[in-house]
């Protein structure tokens, strides 16, 4: 959870806390919740003075810097009193002097608002409003700290502690939703550059984390919920996602829980933000799958490391993944099933995701030019890893004159040339790996044009001799080959997952 304009109006003092085993708990997740308020807000003035700061590197400005020193020393300082007097080795509301806390924390926040008001002022009076914006939210930022110090120190309630402090925190905060900045990106190693999104529900967080990583030349998404966050990874693809731990509706966990348990999400690295300095929290986040696990407010440079850390450890995974060619080959009468083998390797990827890479191999999917017959101009079967055949009642066109066996004889098709170049390869080389199938149901043909019926006809014939011709006995009496029957496309689908998974799980095995 975030800051608040809001008050706490009702509930149990901290004092008034009855120490007890069974409530020794209690007094601590309320004390841990405070801390994790109070550092919010804190963070907002930290990191817009260093946004200042670094606006400042272009254009010098040795007395408007001086004072901004001010500021975030004294947000720093503030950080240092929350760890001090409300850390989580204190142990009972005893140990809490509350009017000494608040009188060190508004003696910080006098001299964050009295140096805010003096830079406001001295922007107006140079022209340099561009750095109005973000002193106004250092400002706000204090008031809402101040806020919180008076009301949350001294009033709590379990009731009052799940009530959502990051709405109000800006004053002309835009209303929630998904926002999307895209800045160009060269060439970069295995830990630059990138897409990220930023899960927060807290509007000034993601503006922070936002314009920090834009700057670090990352290209940013942000989403304020856990929802809108599912919803955004299902439709776009990203390298790092940076979630809030602690957010209204889905928590941060529930939203890693439901990321690691989506087949095609699960290998989306995660890097969990929290204020919270709960220890069983981020056990059970990494316990989960989290990557990483920040605090907030979280160190510029820390951020970059763990960011860039994690970016390279994902890509150096896909890159040593094993990288294994499907050559997929048909006649025209089975595009329904082409299309799902496409879908099956996609599937295989997803669960296979860092150990293995299957690439389709699909005349469609090739820019091929209308000078040459498509397998002239595709990777030859014999040259991939896995050779996938299938057949209905077609066998396909004759190829050219000029592309004949080693015996000068023509090859009745282009499918019968791939089936046969695969192999010849699986012969000379032991690869690829051939899986055929054979689709058993009765094709619908019109019955309008004779010539078509008669074309069919022939077309059936042709590959019934094709296939006898390769998988019997030359007898007839027996099978030299075997092909896989289906007759329905669940059938074929769950049949292939299931053949080329084995094949593929088994190479890894020789590999490893």
């Amino acid at each position: 959870m975030a800051c608040s304009e809001g008050v706490l109006a009702r509930g149990l003092r901290l004092s008034d806390l009855i120490m007890t085993d069974s409530t020794r708990s209690s007094f601590k997740d309320v004390l841990s919740k405070v801390r994790h308020d109070l550092r919010t807000p804190v963070g907002h003035i930290i990191g817009y003075s260093e946004m200042l700061e670094e606006e400042l590197e272009e254009s010098p400005w040795p007395e408007f810097e001086a004072d901004l020193k001010h500021i975030r020393s004294s947000g720093e300082h503030l950080i240092e009193l929350i760890d001090e007097f409300l850390g989580p080795e204190k142990q009972s509301p005893d140990e809490l002097d509350i009017p000494y806390i608040q009188e060190q924390f508004r003696t910080q926040l006098n001299h964050i608002s009295g140096y805010s008001e003096i830079l406001e002022e001295l922007t107006v009076e140079c022209d340099r409003l561009k750095l109005l914006p973000d002193l106004q939210k250092v400002g706000g930022a204090a008031r809402s700290l101040l806020r919180l110090i008076e009301e949350r120190l001294t009033v709590s309630t379990f009731d009052g502690l799940d009530r959502d402090f990051s709405r109000t925190c800006e004053e002309e905060s835009s209303p929630p939703g998904k926002t999307q900045d895209i800045v160009p990106i060269g060439s970069t190693g295995l830990g630059e550059g990138g897409e990220i999104l930023i899960v927060d529900d807290d509007e000034s967080n993601r503006e922070l984390l936002r314009r920090r990583l834009l700057r670090h030349g990352y290209s940013v998404s942000t989403c304020p919920d856990g929802e809108s966050a599912l919803e955004h990874l299902r439709s776009n693809p990203v390298d790092v996602v940076l979630l809030d731990m602690m957010m209204p509706g889905i928590s941060g966990i529930e939203v890693l829980e439901r990321l690691k348990n989506d087949k095609t999400l699960r290998n989306v690295p995660i890097i969990m933000l929290s204020a919270l300095d709960d220890t069983d929290q981020i056990v059970k986040c990494i316990l989960l799958g989290a990557e990483d696990y920040l605090f907030k407010p979280s160190n510029p440079v820390l951020l970059k490391a763990r960011l860039s850390a994690t970016l390279e450890k994902h890509r150096l995974r896909r890159q040593s993944a094993l990288r294994l060619s499907v050559f997929i080959s048909s006649p025209s009468d089975v595009t329904p099933e082409r299309r799902a083998i496409k879908g099956v390797i996609a599937r295989i990827n997803e669960d296979l995701s860092g150990r293995v890479h299957l690439v389709p191999v699909m005349w469609e999917e090739e820019p091929l030019l209308a000078s040459e017959t498509a397998q002239t101009q595709i990777i030859a079967p014999r040259d991939t890893d896995f050779y996938m055949g299938i057949f209905w009642y077609r066998m396909g066109t004759m190829l050219p004159e000029h592309m004949t066996r080693p015996d000068g004889s023509r090859y009745g098709s282009g499918t019968e040339f791939e089936f046969e170049d695969a192999i010849a390869g699986h012969s000379e080389a032991g690869k690829p790996d051939i899986l055929v199938y054979r689709k058993t149901a009765d094709p619908v043909v019109s019955l309008t044009h004779r010539d078509h019926v008669l074309d069919c006809l022939e077309q059936k014939e042709r590959l019934e001799k094709f296939l006898q011709s390769w998988f019997a006995t030359s007898d007839g009496q027996s099978i030299a080959r075997t092909y896989h029957a289906f007759e329905s496309i669940d059938q074929f689908e769950g049949m292939v997952f299931n053949h080329l998974r084995k094949l593929v799980l088994k190479r890894l095995e020789q590999r490893d």
